[in-house]
């Protein structure tokens, strides 16, 4: 009776199994077919780039440039928040995909897929400049610079020999200069007040207070000879002491004359060796490692000056940020946020001092911008004017130092490709709406990397895990692309 028992349960477990498998195997063929009806039934507005053999690539007009789409039925669509949504939704319809990598060609040529350099790099920070440079690199940009000071020029080199490194300024000279600069100032202060307590100021000898000068007198008129030479005695010495005041305080300011030249001709030796590379270049990446030194931030806002002169794309980061938030560079910050041709990359600390420091004109900060903002979070959010892009790829959960150089250099890569691919009767509007696409898509490309040096190392992930995954994510998404623009031609 048992054996009868056990047979009837084994066929009956077995009857379960496989009227489950057929359910499933039922399920999962339904689950096809639909997917392959909506992809087949789903139309790319994809335009294969124009190939110019005797020139570089550039961008086609006939792309649709609208930040938004429309559906059959006219509603407006929803943004793209994920890579993957590009290939099931139709949000990607405002946005021409082969812009996004300039095509590999027999006619390529050394520095045809992109030149970009990275200003930054210090005694202290000499990692953050080769995340970025490197990154762009692995992205697939043909040749990467770094300008630093020469304190870190030799480490940087020793991390990479794929990378231009070229030192354009000393921070021990630069200290040098701002130390010997407070000390005259600190003389001259101290010269000065010495002076307003003789009771003359610091212009003139003929400044003496005039009721002195009467009380004298009248002493001089009613005292006997001996006194009057007592009297002329102390006033000669006075005047003496005054007089030595006088020409110790003009000789220390032009002292202070001479080093602010010297400074001067320091910093423009600087401002010109790096403006110099800029006919050369696609992208100019301004802040990893870049340090907070007031001589520094002169030359730096010189070189942004000239570099908006030659339309030169910027990506600005880190210490660059910091710089913008100050007082005295109030100016030069509106001016980069009207200009188009730059990106800037914020965290939320950096973005909060950004806003503290000049946001009191009764305008929200994203309304009135003519350059692209990537406030970094947990969801980068990419925003040009009125318009707004998330990426809401999943990353990780360890915040490893060095990941925001990472995106720092993958953004500089794809907004040297956007100046590679860029016809110059593409309107302004139109043109910078796919930079802010191409910019989200670099901000994926970093979240996918940082998901996968994630799942590998968990909590022991650091910055060269995300640095070491870029080049695999770019090339399965360009294998994507490649792959649905095939599958659009049949």
């Amino acid at each position: 009776r048992p054996s009868i028992q056990t047979t009837a349960t084994t066929a009956c477990c077995i009857g379960c199994l496989l009227m489950l498998v057929k359910a499933t195997a039922s399920f999962a063929f339904t689950a096809t077919r639909t997917s392959s009806v909506v992809f087949m039934s789903r139309r790319f507005t994809v335009v294969p780039p124009a190939i110019d053999t005797n020139q570089q690539p550039r961008r086609t007009t006939s792309a649709c440039m609208t930040m938004s789409s429309t559906n059959s039925n006219g509603d407006d669509t929803t943004s793209p928040t994920k890579w993957s949504d590009i290939f099931t939704s139709p949000s990607n319809v405002g946005y021409n995909l082969n812009l996004l990598f300039p095509p590999l060609t027999s006619t390529s040529h050394k520095g045809s897929h992109g030149r970009i350099a990275i200003l930054g790099g210090s005694t202290k920070y000499s990692g953050a400049p080769y995340y970025a440079a490197q990154s762009a690199l692995l992205c697939g940009v043909d040749l990467a610079t770094v300008f630093c000071a020469y304190e870190a020029s030799v480490p940087i080199k020793c991390y990479s020999p794929e990378l231009m490194v070229q030192s354009v300024y000393s921070e021990g000279e630069l200290d040098g200069l701002l130390g010997e600069e407070q000390g005259l100032l600190e003389e001259l202060q101290t010269c000065k007040k010495q002076n307003r307590n003789g009771g003359a100021s610091e212009e003139s000898i003929h400044s003496i207070d005039e009721e002195e000068v009467m009380q004298t007198m009248e002493k001089l008129e009613l005292s006997t000879e001996k006194q009057q030479s007592q009297l002329l005695l102390q006033k000669k010495n006075q005047m003496d002491s005054l007089v030595g005041r006088l020409e110790t305080i003009k000789e220390l300011e032009e002292k202070l004359q001479l080093l602010k030249q010297r400074q001067q001709t320091t910093i423009q030796r600087t401002v010109d060796t790096i403006t110099s590379s800029f006919p050369t270049l696609h992208a100019l990446c301004v802040g990893p490692g870049m340090g907070r030194h007031p001589l520094l931030f002169t030359a730096i806002s010189q070189i942004l000056q000239k570099a908006m002169e030659s339309q030169l794309t910027l990506v600005l980061d880190a210490d660059a940020l910091f710089m913008l938030s100050l007082e005295e560079y109030r100016d030069l910050y509106k001016e980069l946020r009207g200009y188009e041709r730059c990106v800037m990359t914020p965290n939320l600390m950096e973005w909060s001092r950004l806003c503290g420091s000049h946001d009191d004109e009764g305008e929200t900060t994203t309304e009135r911008n003519d350059n692209i903002i990537v406030q970094k979070g947990y969801a980068d959010v990419i925003t040009y004017k009125s318009i707004t892009l998330e990426c809401k790829e999943e990353g990780g959960l360890k915040r490893s130092g060095g990941i925001g150089d990472v995106l720092a250099g993958t953004i500089s890569a794809f907004m040297a490709w956007d100046t590679v691919l860029t016809r110059d009767d593409a309107s302004v509007d139109s043109a910078q709406q796919q930079r802010l696409f191409a910019v989200w898509v670099a901000c994926c490309v970093v979240k996918k990397a940082t998901e996968l040096a994630y799942k590998e190392k968990r909590r022991a992930m650091s910055a060269i895990d995300v640095l070491n995954g870029i080049g695999g994510v770019v090339g399965d998404m360009e294998n994507e692309l490649t792959t649905l623009y095939r599958n659009d031609q049949k």
